[in-house]
């Protein structure tokens, strides 16, 4: 519960600052480069979430990091911000909040649709399109494999999940013959 209203709080800080200076997407590019080093180096991420490593340490290091990266100095400055008020394990969180606020700004919003095997681009589009007729935004996938589901979808936008799944067709059927339903 604190992690999003924390992550939703510095979300909304970064987003309406780059709506001022027109870098909402070079903003979610950064945050985007930036979670993508720390889910690739446990290390950086240790030094970066520890509260025993200097502040000092970890900002040269974080410097040198956004330097190769070629970040803004307004996201420069954000995560220095985060490392100051012991918030950078909130990174991740706070760029889902991002996300978050420019689908919303944007009308558009994000849906999970996983599938039982590999989706072709054609299915991807027709399911993007039976979605948007459903939640009437635009929608953006994000597409992920799950044999166990046998066959079928499922998909969850705006917090209802559509299941047409096989598996849980036959975990209904299953609970209808014992009498459960």
């Amino acid at each position: 519960m604190k992690d999003d209203v924390v992550a939703k709080r510095y979300a909304k800080a970064l987003y309406d600052l780059g709506r001022e200076e027109g870098l909402q997407d070079k903003f979610l590019g950064d945050m985007e480069a930036l979670v993508s080093v720390l889910d690739s180096s446990e290390e950086f991420r240790a030094l970066m979430e520890s509260p025993l490593y200097d502040i000092t340490l970890k900002k040269r290091i974080l410097g040198q990091v956004i330097t190769q990266a070629k970040l803004t100095k307004y996201t420069e400055n954000f995560f220095n911000i985060l490392l100051e008020k012991d918030r950078f394990e909130y990174l991740a969180s706070i760029l889902d909040a991002y996300r978050q606020i420019l689908d919303e700004a944007s009308g558009r919003v994000r849906a999970a649709v996983t599938s039982a095997m590999e989706l072709d681009k054609e299915e991807i589009e027709r399911i993007s399109g039976a979605l948007k007729k459903v939640v009437k935004k635009d929608v953006d996938l994000d597409v992920s494999v799950d044999p166990s589901l046998i066959g079928g979808l499922i998909a969850e936008v705006e917090g209802m999940v559509y299941d047409g799944s096989v598996k849980t067709q036959i975990s209904r059927l299953k609970q209808s013959l014992k009498g459960e339903i």
